[in-house]
């Protein structure tokens, strides 16, 4: 469709340059108010025009998309417009879509101005058309066939359809290489997407043809002979060619190979001042070695990041080959211009409306009117990520003054939720009906300090804390934390024996930052324990016994069974995590020592160990190895016990999945058979407790091989894992010798490091709004005798 215009005048109009209008009519008008035509002329009645001023009236009338074509005839100074408006959209009706949904398409439609109440533009039906038809080229369907209907009205308004059949599928036939003679065409082909052939969680997707894949292919065919030595590689020409119904397609690639080259020697020019040696460095070329093209630009990209790290932001660095054709031997010559060497002099923050500046400004390691430093710009910007105040960052650069060589620095931000308010109910088969809430705020009024809160109600327990952090309390080095807490537990030993503990006190730590990964941390800590042992008597025998753990641990009480516990804490530990959730590389490790001191009435100490590791297996960084161990021991000191309070156990953040919580580990044994707490012994008459009461030590590791998900689109990787692990570990009581040494009360212990609970399984993690949650599958291989497990578990908030 395309615009005719015709202006007619008449003889003595020609024959004037200027005139004066003394009237001037319109006709044809539908849709369009005359003031809106009057509005663009560019004069009105009386005026002195020219025929350029009727010209420009005509555009400014086609500039507002409203009409077709315009006339216009002038006689005796009266001016007629002639004007054929544009036909408006009633409605539109869309059929056959099936891959795009209709709101989506219509919201496109409103974007480009094809929607009721506006005019037609043939132009715009043209983008949306183009548009569409690559989309479904973009996702294999070439037959995809669109067609827009008019269907016209008596008040020259139109009904839009718009027909959309999609097609199936063009999928790849074969793909013919012609000209390789050092590789096999099954190796080429093997560096498209395209080939025949998928890998495991794409089993059941068909490989449909795409341009852009195949120019992708093509992209990674030439840099992989350019980085095998091929300096004079080149791809000839590739022809694409479609069945008849464009269901099967066959492309044809034609290779010039040529011959390898290889890099005698490299020379660095330019004055480099004192940066030669570091430059030297990088250029980790040797004499004979293949010319290898991404390895040469990396090495050009690092030497231009050196350079940005002190304040050369527009050096060049130019390669400059010397071939030799006899010998296939190229000289690289690195041509090195430093230029301007610039200072920051601001660094600003935008987007930050409720985080502070000063929070901001403190993760900077950039400062103002120093040389500019990539490194540490780039430093900061990981640094803020690693908050989690900030759903993105981005770091800009502006040129302040070129002739001062000024530099400002913009981070960008865009906040995010950092506080949260949970609230569960659930039944547990032990425990019944349980109570939890979790108030949370990571960045109290845009402060950068916590606080938390965990209040928790059952059968067993009932639990309260208060917690407040000072991320930087007195320096940007040193951090402060405090809590203070409230329980009041039920330790069940069986149907007439059981031991209520409450507890309350105050726990802080001081921690000093060694560098960016490294944090050491010192703190005191104070708990008040009331225990009372309550014993409703039955007609039950039990066995004899000299020593009883839970009688030991009151006797060391006071009379009135209060103990007060002093401790001191000590912690290093070193986090290189990329990303606080789903990391994809680097390590944690945790230690941490606690003890008694003078004063408390137990004296124990606690030692624990913990480490997690991330290894990618391959550069994209989806098949992922995760090694953590968990080690902890305990022990009392000056003839006292570790309080069994003070016992590890399992919990969702160091467990053996497949088996019941609170099941793995030292439990009570006793000789009521008859009770409902407890699973009878074999070949005895002894019976042990559901539910395990910890021990002194504790051993446990997972390894877990993180996958993609099979039929996942690679989009949703960052919201969603899979994983195959393997579990094993334990928990033991060392502190007793004698298993048959027993009475009501008294902890058994498993008899060797042998005896260990290992599963394997699958698992899932999904990154949901209200934080990580772990699905897991396990199989036990090695268990326990009374088959205490669960399959199929679930965690909220896991991630090692």
């Amino acid at each position: 469709m395309f615009f005719i215009l015709m202006v007619f005048f008449s003889t003595n109009v020609y024959a004037k340059n200027t005139w004066i209008v003394r009237d001037i009519k319109l006709e044809g008008l539908k849709h369009v108010a005359a003031k809106e035509v009057f509005r663009n002329l560019v004069f009105n009645i009386g005026s002195k025009i020219s025929k350029n001023d009727i010209k420009n009236s005509i555009l400014a009338l086609f500039k507002t998309k409203k009409f077709e074509n315009i006339r216009v005839i002038s006689s005796s100074n009266i001016l007629i417009f002639k004007l054929q408006e544009r036909p408006l959209i009633q409605n539109i009706f869309i059929t056959g879509n099936s891959m795009i949904q209709d709101t989506v398409l219509k919201k496109y439609l409103t974007q480009l101005e094809i929607d009721h109440g506006f005019f037609l533009n043939p132009f715009h039906i043209k983008i949306f058309k183009k548009n569409i038809r690559q989309f479904y080229h973009d996702h294999g369907k070439y037959a995809c066939n669109i067609k827009i209907l008019s269907i016209p009205h008596t008040d020259h308004t139109i009904d839009l359809k718009i027909i959309i059949s999609e097609g199936s599928l063009t999928y790849l036939n074969k793909i013919k290489i012609f000209g390789n003679d050092h590789f096999s065409g099954d190796k080429i082909i093997s560096l498209f997407e395209l080939n025949h052939h998928n890998i495991w969680w794409n089993i059941f997707e068909k490989n449909f043809y795409s341009y852009k894949k195949l120019q992708q292919g093509l992209k990674k065919l030439k840099d992989f002979y350019l980085n095998q030595g091929y300096f004079y590689f080149k791809i000839k020409q590739h022809n694409i060619h479609f069945s008849k119904n464009k269901n099967k397609v066959d492309i044809i690639i034609d290779i010039f190979e040529g011959h390898q080259y290889k890099i005698s020697r490299f020379l660095i020019h330019g004055s480099v001042f004192n940066h030669y040696n570091d430059i030297l460095n990088i250029v980790n070329l040797h004499n004979d070695e293949l010319y290898n093209q991404e390895k040469i630009y990396s090495i050009v990209n690092d030497i231009k990041k050196l350079l940005f790290q002190y304040g050369y932001i527009k050096s060049q660095v130019i390669l400059s080959p010397q071939i030799n054709h006899r010998d296939k031997t190229i000289i690289l010559n690195f041509n090195i211009d430093l230029q301007k060497r610039y200072f920051v002099r601001k660094i600003y923050f935008s987007g930050n409306k409720i985080t502070k500046n000063f929070v901001l400004q403190r993760k900077m390691q950039q400062s103002e009117g120093e040389y500019f430093n990539i490194k540490k710009v780039e430093n900061g910007k990981k640094k803020l990520e690693k908050t989690g105040y900030f759903k993105h960052v981005n770091v800009m650069y502006n040129i302040f003054s070129d002739k001062l060589r000024q530099i400002d620095v913009i981070y960008q931000v865009e906040e995010q939720s950092t506080g949260s308010v949970n609230f569960g109910l659930g039944y547990g088969f032990d425990s019944g009906l349980s109570f939890n809430s979790i108030i949370s705020q990571d960045n109290l009024f845009g402060s950068g300090n916590n606080l938390n809160t965990n209040v928790t109600v059952n059968k067993y327990q009932k639990y309260a804390d208060l917690s407040i952090g000072y991320p930087y309390f007195f320096s940007k080095k040193t951090e402060f934390n405090t809590r203070i807490f409230y329980s009041n537990k039920k330790y069940h030993l069986d149907d007439e024996e059981n031991i209520f503990k409450k507890t309350y006190g105050i726990e802080s730590n001081l921690g000093f930052r060694i560098n960016d990964t490294d944090i050491v941390n010192i703190g005191t800590g104070y708990a008040h324990n009331a225990i009372k042992k309550f014993y409703d008597q039955k007609n039950h025998t039990f066995l004899k016994s000299n020593t009883s753990n839970s009688d030991s641990l009151i006797n060391d009480a006071n009379k009135n069974n209060l103990l007060n516990d002093y401790t001191i804490s000590y912690s290093w530990m070193h986090d290189s995590l990329k990303y606080l959730y789903f990391p994809i590389f680097g390590n944690r490790t945790y230690i941490s020592a606690k003890h008694t001191i003078p004063g408390s009435d137990n004296h124990f100490y606690k030692i624990i160990f913990d480490k997690v590791k991330y290894t990618p297996l391959n550069k994209k960084k989806n098949f992922i190895f995760l090694y953590h161990v968990h080690m902890g021991i305990g022990h009392g000191f000056k003839k006292h016990r570790l309080p069994f309070y003070e016992n590890f156990s399992i919990n969702n953040f160091n467990n053996i999945r497949g088996f019941q919580s609170e099941t793995i580990g030292p439990k009570t044994i006793f000789d009521d058979i008859i009770s409902k707490n407890c699973i009878q012994k074999e070949d005895n008459q002894l019976c042990e407790s559901n539910r395990s009461i910890g021990g002194n030590a504790v051993i446990i590791s997972n390894f877990e091989l993180i996958t993609p998900i099979p039929l996942i689109n690679k989009k949703y990787s960052q919201f969603l894992r899979s994983s195959f692990f393997i579990d094993v570990g334990n928990i033991w009581n060392t502190n007793i010798n004698n298993i048959q040494d027993v009475d009501s009360s008294t902890f058994s212990m498993l008899h060797n490091l042998k005896n260990t609970y290992s599963s394997f399984g699958v698992s899932l993690q999904w990154f949901s709004p209200i934080g990580p949650l772990v699905f897991s599958y396990a199989h036990p291989i090695q268990k326990n005798h009374d088959r205490q497990l669960e399959p199929f578990q679930f965690n909220i908030g896991k991630n090692w």
